[in-house]
């Protein structure tokens, strides 16, 4: 099963937006790795208000962590996460320095 992990901020657009980025997830699943979307696994953790920081302001920013498989080509890699990356700022009006998008090798550790 594949999984994301996805750490956002309580209150800010990308909590709002979790049915439509989760949408995107699964459809870039499938593109990428060919994931069945009822197969794709995403873990939403909210960071309540007061709780994160970025340069000592309330954080905006969120992660994003997909488990890849291991050895996974660098240039596809670079290609999803791009892709991510755009999702994101699409749906949720981020700039590109509000989110970060790691692909790990193997399973993700729980949280």
């Amino acid at each position: 099963m594949a999984h994301y992990a996805c750490i956002v901020q309580a209150g800010q657009s990308a909590e709002r937006e979790q049915a439509r980025l989760a949408e995107g997830l699964r459809q870039l699943a499938r593109e990428a790795f060919g994931d069945a979307p009822e197969r794709v696994e995403i873990q939403w953790v909210s960071v309540p208000e007061g709780f994160g920081f970025t340069a000592g302001e309330p954080s905006t920013s969120s992660l994003v962590v997909r488990s890849v498989p291991v050895g996974f080509d660098e240039a596809l890699r670079e290609r999803f996460m791009s892709k991510v990356t755009r999702l994101w700022q699409d749906v949720t009006g981020c700039s590109a320095d509000e989110i970060v998008v790691t692909a790990l090798d193997g399973p993700l550790p729980p949280l």
